[in-house]
């Protein structure tokens, strides 16, 4: 039974992959506690503009979809570092992310504190 268990604990760990966040901030490193922030009345307005973007109504006020051609994505809006992020955006996601961040006169920054330069679309 151990030699079981352990075979399910490997196989189970083996597959659990973590997730890579792509955050539109405002900010030097997108997870520091101050400095500039997108305001949820900023990201309201700039709904009002982009008819991809929504409300994701099944969850919370925070959660969104954005529809591009070929694929949906969740978008989030993090209240408390004033920010939005997604996981494990395609080519495709990250060019709609650079036009969002542009729009919002923000930067597209990875988990590790990469910025991806919004020049190269």
């Amino acid at each position: 039974m151990r030699t079981f268990i352990s075979l399910m604990l490997l196989f189970a760990s083996a597959s659990a992959l973590a997730g890579y966040d792509i955050h539109i901030t405002r900010k030097p490193f997108w997870a520091d506690e101050s400095g500039p922030i997108i305001t949820f009345e900023q990201w309201k307005a700039y709904l009002s503009t982009d008819p991809q973007v929504v409300r994701d109504t099944a969850n919370s006020p925070e959660d969104f979809m954005v529809s591009i051609p070929g694929e949906s994505f969740p978008l989030w809006y993090n209240p408390e570092l004033g920010e939005l992020y997604t996981k494990n955006p395609s080519d495709e996601a990250i060019t709609k992310l650079r036009e969002i961040s542009r729009d919002l006169d923000a930067k597209l920054q990875g988990d590790d504190g990469e910025f991806m330069d919004s020049s190269s679309d």
